[in-house]
């Protein structure tokens, strides 16, 4: 019963409102703001749900997976030349290690392998190998931060070594 009752008077104030320029101006302002409010979203959703928004997340991945294949060659490669040098296997892991530390970014300048494996020297201290390294190419690699990425490798050969002599 109430129903019937509120229609003559919002009629009324809708007469009064919108006969007035500033009510229509301010009736359809906040038209247009509900409208915007209700339909951005269910735009937004219908783009996406349709496929008319690419993310580029196919682009990123193409990448993604170049760097790595980059990095696996570029492991293998100084594997290889440290191989050839006649290093042992923790020496190349060292520079695997120095590689992934700092020299990710410098893969592409030229002789990269070949410079890094003459950083290594026999009998070399961390610090040493850490200075030629920084000279060579440019970087502030500190000997510590060289030494704790490195301290589970060594740990590692530790235990061989332990574990072939006894």
């Amino acid at each position: 019963m109430a129903a019937p009752a509120i229609v003559p008077i919002l009629k009324k104030v809708a007469t009064v409102v919108l006969s007035d320029k500033k009510g229509r101006k301010a009736v359809l302002t906040i038209i247009g703001i509900v409208l915007v409010i209700i339909i951005l979203p269910i735009i937004a959703l219908l783009g996406i749900f349709s496929g008319g928004i690419d993310l580029g997340l196919d682009d990123i991945n193409a990448m993604v997976q170049e760097q790595q294949q980059v990095g696996e060659a570029t492991l293998v490669a100084i594997e290889e030349a440290m191989l050839d040098e006649g290093y042992s296997q923790e020496r190349v892991e060292e520079a695997q290690a120095v590689y992934l530390l700092a020299l990710f970014d410098k893969t592409d300048e030229e002789n990269f392998v070949e410079r890094l494996v003459g950083c290594f020297e026999e009998e070399q201290t961390d610090a040493e190998l850490i200075a030629s390294v920084n000279a060579e190419f440019g970087t502030a690699i500190t000997p510590s931060e060289f030494t704790e990425a490195l301290q589970e490798v060594r740990e590692k050969y530790l235990n061989q070594e332990e574990n072939s002599s006894g």
